[in-house]
């Protein structure tokens, strides 16, 4: 093969092995920022596994099996963490101005988000998650939500029947965990958690 046989094929900045939830998530994400992207996957289709859960329905879970996931961490760790662990979980292990893959702001502890609040950044990386100081939890792309709140005691989950877009929380899902920490008590969010 020659220099020249290259020069034909097509140039892609980012290439995605397998067409499941992660790999279309990251591959939509990297086309929004203008990367030229190809999918890689051995079926004959995307989203084949996707399609296998919840009976062919696409439902991983729903929000009351979310949030009941979350319920023992929420209330002090029951038999699965005892409290230094729980307090480990909650803790910031690590921040960085912008994720190298999702390219927006985080702040994570021991495998779980953070409160993230980017709602001051560029443009296209005002993704946010913005939960209080105590909390951590995963979001789902598009909008959905899982966490965990020891300090308050609550375990909170959020599905969605359409997926939203972005990395973190949309808008109606940031209003329903704001509503939810204000009727708790918690009186402002201006410095990034609810406090």
């Amino acid at each position: 093969m020659s220099a020249s046989d290259c020069d034909d094929r097509p140039i892609y900045d980012v290439a995605v092995l397998g067409a499941g939830a992660a790999g279309l998530v990251a591959a939509i994400r990297a086309a929004e920022l203008g990367a030229r992207v190809v999918v890689f996957e051995k079926n004959r289709r995307p989203g084949v596994k996707i399609l296998m859960s919840g009976g062919t329905r696409c439902n991983i879970t729903n929000a009351r099996g979310l949030a009941g996931l979350y319920t023992p961490l929420a209330l002090g760790g029951g038999q699965l963490v005892d409290a230094d662990t729980l307090k480990q979980m909650s803790a910031v292990s690590s921040a960085v101005g912008v994720d190298a893959t999702l390219l927006i702001g985080l702040r994570l502890a021991l495998g779980f988000w953070k409160s993230s609040d980017n709602r001051h950044g560029p443009p296209d990386a005002r993704d946010s998650m913005i939960l209080s100081e105590e909390a951590f939890g995963h979001p789902g792309m598009g909008g959905s939500l899982g966490f965990a709140d020891p300090g308050a005691h609550m375990a909170f989950g959020y599905t969605m029947n359409k997926q939203g877009r972005g990395v973190c929380l949309n808008e109606r899902g940031q209003s329903l965990v704001d509503a939810v920490y204000q009727a708790l008590g918690y009186r402002t969010n201006r410095l990034g958690w609810w406090m």
